[in-house]
């Protein structure tokens, strides 16, 4: 006889068995970066031989003009990225984070104020959220041991909250797009993040995003009884203090008193944010592009951190994470270089055009991006790409160019969710498998893409 336990029983079974072959087929078939970045070029290398009249010499020589032409973003994404890590690295934010966690009593506050925070602070920079959330997961499972909280459901929460609320004023695309100088300007000019990031349209998307996430977490939370905690292995791991180096009685060297001193850092910073505030005053926050930005999170960084020492031995450990931008950028560069000298932009332009309206293109957008970014997990990179085809399309139809921009970071976002790429950081540091936290991950990704869904086919043109 059949019960009705052991029917859910079996439909659960099935759905992990769904769910763990969906995460192995993405394990096995989803290669490194640079494999991606080198895939992507030898097809766009075989599209435009197909369609376009430039033949393998000319189209080397388009990959060899454009090669070079990211130089400056490749850069500006690199400090954002190493000031992301050094800002949530700096001491002072390590003991906020702590006294945070103890302010709520229950368990449900907890949830909401761990989604709050690293839902704002994502927003304002996605580095510096990936880094605060994972800090914050591990002393919230480590503190609250005993209360009855799924490990990987912490997990989960760290890493979706960061992904939906990173489509904000730190992200690629929009502040690229802000930049004056970037090598788009001569296709779509420039266009401030009043219109993209800061738009009301986007604004209220987020904030939506914001108020609901905690309420779907509380949902979504397994129940005490059936929680697994952090295991006793992991616990100790993280609770374990590094013995501190024992100081040698010698003379300190006048220059090793510079390099702990806290009066040229403070300086530094105290200069860079009069500048920044200056700024802001004068052009207004609408106005600001990712030089602005970089420069804040620099002064920032500077800031917090009260030694030069200190600083740059946070910059080297933050340094770790950007050897793909340094590399691979150029070679995206490149793939930009065929696409828009071969004329093969022209050719995928006018595919869009022939399948999309004016009031189903940002959907469209949003929906391509997503797809896109499972088998290209870079936002910025990607832009690059699908830029010199995305825009004009756009503008053949007369759909607002921001729109484009707003959907695409959307699409990105919304992808990464149930994107193993990103979740590589999470995984390492909380030592756990994708699979224990895409139940949850993949019930956001459905929430989420119906709700971007609906706000673009209603509101096309923004509002």
């Amino acid at each position: 006889m059949v019960t009705p336990t052991t029917e859910k029983s079996v439909c659960e079974d099935r759905k992990t068995r769904i769910m763990n072959k969906f995460i192995q087929w993405s394990l096995d078939w989803i290669p490194d970066s640079m494999v991606f970045v080198l895939l992507l070029t030898l097809i766009v290398f075989l599209l435009s031989l197909g369609f376009t009249e430039h033949g393998v010499w000319q189209l080397v020589d388009d990959y060899a003009k454009g090669f070079w032409t990211l130089l400056t973003f490749s850069m500006q994404m690199s400090i954002m990225m190493v000031t992301g890590f050094v800002i949530a690295d700096a001491p002072p934010v390590k003991k906020l984070i702590i006294k945070l966690i103890n302010l709520p009593k229950s368990v449900p506050a907890t949830i909401v104020m761990f989604a709050l925070v690293c839902g704002v602070v994502s927003w304002i920079h996605w580095g510096m959220g990936l880094m605060l959330t994972i800090i914050m997961g591990k002393e919230i499972a480590i503190r609250k041991k005993g209360r009855g909280i799924h490990y990987a459901y912490i997990v989960a929460i760290a890493y979706t909250s960061m992904n939906i609320m990173a489509n904000g004023i730190s992200q690629a695309a929009p502040l690229l797009s802000a930049t004056p100088g970037n090598f788009l300007e001569n296709i779509m000019g420039i266009i401030p993040i009043s219109q993209t990031s800061l738009s009301p349209f986007m604004m209220t998307l987020l904030l939506f995003f914001l108020v609901s996430l905690p309420l779907i977490y509380l949902g979504i939370k397994p129940k005490a009884e059936n929680a697994v905690e952090i295991s006793e292995e992991n616990y100790k791991e993280f609770t374990h203090v590094t013995p501190k180096e024992i100081v040698e009685n010698r003379r300190i060297r006048p220059a090793e008193r510079l390099e702990k001193s806290r009066i040229l850092t403070f300086l530094a910073a105290i200069l860079i944010l009069v500048w920044v505030a200056n700024f802001i005053i004068v052009d207004g926050i609408g106005n600001i592009n990712l030089n602005v930005i970089n420069f804040a999170f620099f002064g920032f960084g500077l800031l917090l951190h009260d030694s030069p020492n200190s600083f740059i031995n946070s910059v080297k450990d933050g340094a770790s994470t950007i050897y793909g931008v340094v590399i691979q950028f150029p070679m995206y560069a490149g793939i930009f270089g065929i696409i828009s000298y071969s004329g093969l932009a022209i050719v995928i332009t006018n595919w869009f055009l022939s399948i999309a309206t004016p009031g189903t293109y940002p959907w469209i957008i949003f929906i391509y991006t997503g797809i896109m970014d499972f088998f290209v997990p870079s936002a910025g990179s990607k832009f690059v790409i699908e830029a010199p085809y995305l825009i004009p399309a756009a503008q053949q139809l007369g759909v607002p160019v921001q729109m484009v921009i707003n959907a695409y970071g959307s699409g990105a976002q919304w992808a990464n969710l149930i994107q193993p790429f990103w979740a590589l950081a999470y995984l390492a540091a909380f030592k756990i498998k994708f699979q224990d936290i895409l139940p949850f991950t993949f019930l956001l990704w459905l929430f989420v893409g119906i709700v971007c869904s609906a706000y673009f086919l209603i509101f096309p043109f923004g509002w």
